[in-house]
């Protein structure tokens, strides 16, 4: 088993008062798990997210990795867990408009100091594997929305996590851009990377291989 989170509660602030938004919840991702998040808006789907990736505390519950429990695991901890095994992607992008596409790309191995020939080298055979190799010298204002999420996998990839994180990927791109985006997903998967991604579009979930419903702070799995 690569992931466990085992009766996670976790409360956010809704006014003046705080409310469980996940309720002791559960799930089990396996290495190559293709996993599809959907609910409504306020859920709790991108708090999940932020837990599987170590970027919150939860309440209650504990978390393993790979057998072990990181549930109380320091800050720096968590980030050799984010840097070395997580992978994420937002719909908003995130890419630093006022830098180029090599350096936005660049950036996870400059964070875990690569020498700069093997940067060179990896950002390279990353735009390749996407048919985005023409665009390494472009800036990041000059893109469309779908490129721009090219390169937001491509950063997110290069550093070869174990899983991504996808946070409604494809929410803000149009038909025929969202079904190169998921042909990405669908190679990534292929190639054994675990993939959870949360999102309100049936056609992104029916392409994965599970897909739960959060609700009412729990878990449901729809097959």
């Amino acid at each position: 088993m690569l992931i466990e989170l085992c009766k996670i509660t976790k409360k956010v602030k809704n006014g003046s008062k705080y409310k469980n938004i996940l309720k002791n919840l559960d799930l089990k991702v396996y290495p190559g798990d293709y996993i599809a998040i959907k609910g409504r808006s306020g859920s709790g789907k991108s708090t999940l997210l932020n837990i599987l990736g170590g970027l919150i505390p939860f309440e209650a519950g504990e978390m393993f990795f790979k057998g072990k429990n990181i549930t109380k695991t320091s800050l720096d901890e968590r980030a050799k867990y984010r840097r070395e095994y997580i992978g994420f992607i937002t719909q908003q992008f995130n890419l630093l408009d006022d830098r180029n596409v090599f350096e936005n790309i660049a950036l996870p191995l400059q964070y875990a100091k690569f020498p700069e020939k093997e940067i060179k080298k990896e950002v390279i055979n990353t735009l390749s594997k996407l048919d985005m190799k023409e665009f390494i010298d472009k800036p990041i204002s000059n893109l469309s929305g779908g490129e721009k999420q090219r390169i937001a996998i491509a950063r997110a990839i290069i550093k070869k996590p174990s899983i991504i994180l996808a946070d409604e990927p494809t929410g803000s791109l149009d038909e025929k851009t969202e079904e190169s985006i998921l042909n990405i997903f669908d190679n990534l998967q292929k190639q054994g990377i675990t993939i959870i991604m949360v999102t309100h579009s049936n056609e992104l979930a029916n392409r994965c291989r599970y897909i739960y419903q959060l609700e009412g702070g729990f878990l449901r799995k729809s097959f």
